[in-house]
């Protein structure tokens, strides 16, 4: 019984292309983030990346949640 939905659903695109690039910034982020904790880093710089951080992950739940609605408006 054939549907609607796209078959490529799992394809980046639109909303689910931001949801990766979001991903890749976090992941990066908290990569270098982890380093200057290690290495010491200057406290400014930390906290910078700690607020873009946490900045990110409030897009990505935004994000999220635009995602999680298939084209009709109900929750896929």
């Amino acid at each position: 019984m054939p549907t609607n939905r796209n078959l490529n659903q799992f394809e980046p695109g639109g909303k689910r292309s931001e949801l990766a690039q979001l991903i890749r910034r976090i992941q990066t982020l908290t990569l270098e983030r982890d380093q200057l904790r290690q290495d010491g880093g200057a406290d400014p710089e930390l906290q910078a990346k700690e607020r873009t951080l946490d900045q990110l992950h409030w897009r990505l739940a935004a994000v999220v949640r635009q995602t999680a609605v298939d084209d009709l408006g109900n929750a896929a």
